[in-house]
């Protein structure tokens, strides 16, 4: 997993306040492919438990999905991303029987 932002802040030992937060996460084996980009404007992150969460919008972004909303929070450790607000939810994959 790749961190960036253009402000990084810390706030204290346990918090960094991050502009323009850009997460990237890797696949863990050799081949070490991006699974996931997260991109926001403003982030708190939380590298003692491994979680970034938000306010503003926030943009997942994966080989067969792509999601947007607000106010959201991504659980590293838990491989989950949860938004509050405004979320639209497009994928790029197959749907079979999805409305059975």
């Amino acid at each position: 997993m790749t961190l960036r932002g253009s402000e990084v802040r810390p706030v204290g030992p346990a918090r960094i306040d991050v502009t323009d937060l850009s997460i990237t996460v890797f696949s863990g084996d050799a081949a070490a492919h991006v699974e996931t980009i997260l991109l926001s404007p403003a982030a708190i992150f939380l590298p003692k438990e491994k979680r970034a969460t938000g306010e503003k919008s926030v943009r997942l972004i994966r080989d067969d999905i792509e999601v947007t909303g607000e106010g959201w929070t991504y659980d590293h450790l838990g491989k989950k991303v949860s938004l509050a607000r405004n979320v639209r939810v497009v994928f790029r994959a197959q749907l079979n029987d999805i409305l059975k």
